[in-house]
């Protein structure tokens, strides 16, 4: 009996308690062996038959991933749940390495004996409850035109309809997913309020890994931001896209810019700055790289940001004596002594806001003084005195 890429064999080694593991096939090496991946992310070459001489028990999983019967579900050591796209990913690198390893023996290609083998039907439409690129069983005799198909499903609400499904090979499940994406976010509607369906500013494409994490680069991704302008935007100016242009001109990360920062200007250690600035950093850092949110179309990051600028102002002429003028107004890149940043927008916001409580203080002074100098004005001056000191005769 041969596997298919993304089924699920079920090993028993004989242990004491019993537990049965689970295998999920990746790819063909020769006859029996396959390349196989572990609940604990293992991925080895192991022969998935009953004449495995390892194995107590061998058994086949349903195609509806249910547990195979005579397998004690409690004895089961199943994978962690996995979504489309993990799943796809997974076995698009289980196959390549299936193939290096083949190459390596010098032995041929399965799939070239036997063509057409690795061709599934996915789903190719929204449908609650199931996720476009699902592969699914369509019946035998279904309606079809070529590798375009339809077949009956159920959403999650139990309610049944006709859906649209396409014939494709499992490597090519990855690329047909992102374009149907690709085709509904481009989509327009002749009626209606909600005319199109666009990309939403707040957030990123999501990132892995080497590892199967999430993951962003900092730096890369920073260069990718765009801003976009909002008629209602709460704060203003918006300095968010070109403090974080700044940051990624001088470090890695915003913690990396934090630590150079308190180390070039010699902020004490102990000091309440360095634990706040460092909170902020890496709250930046995880909604970049992590979140995979586009923080210069949030108003919650331009207030955190606009701290951190507060912060680096205060104690830009060294950390002993901080001053945190101006910080009613700022709550708003350029390089300060000591590696701080400081967008120069913010900076001139703040200034201008300064200036003209000045200039109000200035007027005031002013108009006491005008009124100082008018009091008593109807009054005659003193006589003076006439010279020699005498007086008529």
């Amino acid at each position: 009996m041969s596997f298919q890429p993304g089924q699920v064999v079920y090993h028993n080694y004989g242990e004491i308690p019993p537990v049965v593991h689970t295998r999920l096939i990746l790819g063909q090496i020769s006859d029996l062996e396959y390349l196989v991946l572990t609940p604990d992310g293992d991925c080895y070459a192991e022969m998935c038959d009953a004449s495995n001489h390892d194995l107590t028990e061998f058994f086949v999983g349903p195609d509806d991933g249910s547990i195979p019967p005579g397998v004690v579900p409690g004895a089961v050591y199943g994978f962690a749940p996995m979504t489309v796209v993990e799943l796809n990913r997974t076995l698009a690198n289980g196959r390549r390495e299936a193939a290096a390893e083949r190459g390596r023996r010098g032995l041929p290609d399965p799939v070239q004996a036997a063509a057409g083998s690795h061709r599934v039907w996915v789903l190719a439409e929204m449908v609650e409850g199931h996720k476009i690129g699902e592969q699914v069983a369509p019946p035998v005799g279904h309606a079809r035109d070529g590798v375009w198909g339809l077949m009956q499903m159920s959403d999650s609400g139990n309610a049944t309809r006709h859906v649209l499904i396409h014939l494709l090979l499992v490597d090519e499940i990855p690329a047909f997913c992102e374009k149907r994406i690709q085709l509904a976010r481009s989509s327009v509607a002749a009626e209606g309020e909600d005319t199109h369906a666009g990309e939403d500013a707040r957030t990123l494409e999501v990132r892995y890994g080497a590892s199967g994490e999430r993951q962003r680069n900092f730096k890369e991704t920073v260069s990718e931001l765009q801003q976009v302008e909002f008629d209602d935007w709460p704060l203003e100016p918006r300095t968010s896209l070109s403090y974080l242009k700044a940051v990624a001109h001088v470090a890695e990360s915003a913690f990396g810019q934090h630590l150079s920062w308190i180390q070039q200007s010699l902020i004490p250690e102990n000091d309440r700055v360095v634990y706040e600035n460092e909170v902020l950093s890496r709250a930046l850092d995880l909604a970049i790289t992590y979140d995979n949110l586009n923080v210069v179309n949030l108003a919650s990051f331009e207030l955190l940001i606009r701290r951190k600028q507060l912060l680096a102002e205060a104690y830009s002429y060294g950390g002993s004596m901080p001053s945190y003028a101006g910080a009613d107004h700022f709550m708003g890149t350029s390089y300060r002594p000591g590696g701080a940043i400081v967008v120069p927008e913010l900076t001139k916001h703040v200034a201008d806001r300064m200036h003209q409580e000045s200039q109000i203080l200035k007027e005031k002074r002013k108009q006491g003084e005008l009124k100082g100098a008018g009091k008593g004005k109807d009054k005659p001056p003193p006589p003076k005195a006439k010279p020699g000191g005498g007086g008529s005769s």
